[in-house]
């Protein structure tokens, strides 16, 4: 094997061990009751801690703000890249910028480029036939955000 290759294979199963070892003591953090974990699905597990550091590294991107903001007024509810550019004003490529800019730090912090908030590509619409992404906040997460915004 190509010295590249089984060095990018090492770095990428460094990366999946790292992941899990976050995962496994989250869930160690939840059985003991130290530290409630939230499973976001393909987002993760987060705890309150995790959201608070995140935050405090992003929270100047008035993008992110917006995203944050939103999403944790209306928990559980899917919110529109369309409502979300109402929100924060920005145009749609800046806005999209500070989304790149979230999925960055968070790899940074993490390891993976994970949100607090889960997203997915959302129907067509009917006029435009342009697909927008949905984005939502877990209550619980929602929860600790705003305690943490404060």
């Amino acid at each position: 094997m190509e010295h590249a290759t089984m060095r990018a294979a090492v770095v990428a199963a460094l990366v999946d061990a790292e992941a899990l070892r976050d995962k496994l003591n989250g869930l160690l953090a939840d059985i003991d009751g130290t530290e409630t974990a939230v499973d976001l699905g393909r987002q993760g597990l987060w705890t309150k801690a995790q959201v608070s550091l995140l935050w405090s590294r992003v929270n100047h991107l008035p993008g992110v703000r917006a995203l944050f903001e939103v999403t944790a007024e209306r928990p559980d509810e899917k919110i529109t890249f369309t409502e979300l550019l109402l929100r924060s004003g920005l145009p749609e490529r800046q806005q999209s910028n500070e989304h790149a800019a979230l999925s960055r730090i968070s790899g940074q912090l993490f390891k993976e480029k994970r949100w607090p908030i889960e997203n997915s590509q959302g129907g067509s619409d009917s006029t435009t036939g342009k697909a927008e992404m949905l984005y939502w906040m877990d209550s619980r997460v929602a929860a600790w955000w705003r305690d943490i915004a404060k």
